[in-house]
């Protein structure tokens, strides 16, 4: 809990915007889950953004944690990632593109959708950031300078796993790749074993995957 505050301390202080309280956060994340949950498991959603009146303000929005398969099935989205912009590598409200690649998500069944730059780059997923084990055996992240979300979820993976590279990733790199996985904080890590248009690499979790996913299971 600690470091989802801080997390959403440090967007809001990239951003330019007064940073809200940690205890504040804290107290509205487990307030929410409570009356939302009580025991159960779920997801809580806070916003730091402006009311109609322009006044900051913390949103929660409590939903079902829901059932998750073990591997996802991806596609490549239509729409075309917008770049850095001004966003800084924040988790950041009203970006068309991802309302588009969540939209594709809903509509087609998949589990997730890859976003591209304009010049043809992975940069992220609708939800999630990829790691991928290339051909030759790299364990790479596509460069956060491309204007990705920093997750938590890759921060945490970052620190324990110094090895990965960031990198400039063409859709030749990932239909080449022996892994192609997802990472985010809610899901942990979970391998993308298949493609709209074919298995990536055997189709099977591979063991890049398993490693880091114990990496979660312990956490």
């Amino acid at each position: 809990m600690e470091r989802h505050a801080a997390r959403l301390r440090r967007d809001a202080a990239r951003l330019d915007l007064p940073q809200p309280e940690t205890k504040e956060i804290e107290s509205l994340l487990v307030e929410s889950a409570r009356s939302a949950f009580g025991r159960g498991d779920g997801v809580v959603r806070i916003e730091w953004s402006r009311s109609a009146d322009s006044e900051l303000q913390l949103r929660a929005m409590p939903r079902p944690l829901g059932p998750e398969p073990e591997c996802w099935i991806a596609a490549v989205s239509g729409a075309v990632h917008p770049g850095p912009e001004r966003r800084r590598n924040t988790k950041y409200v009203d970006v068309s593109a991802y309302d588009q690649a969540r939209e594709e998500v809903r509509v087609s069944g998949l589990d997730e959708m890859l976003l591209y730059d304009s010049k043809g780059r992975l940069v992220e997923g609708s939800r999630s950031n990829f790691l991928v084990v290339t051909k030759s055996g790299r364990l790479v992240t596509p460069d956060l300078a491309l204007g990705g979300v920093e997750g938590l979820g890759l921060t945490i993976v970052l620190e324990n796993r110094p090895e990965i590279a960031f990198a400039e990733l063409t859709p030749a790199d990932v239909a080449g790749a022996r892994e192609l996985i997802s990472i985010n904080i809610v899901r942990g890590v979970v391998p993308i074993v298949q493609m709209s248009d074919g298995p990536v690499a055997d189709g099977k979790a591979g063991p890049w995957a398993n490693r880091l996913r114990n990496l979660f299971r312990r956490r």
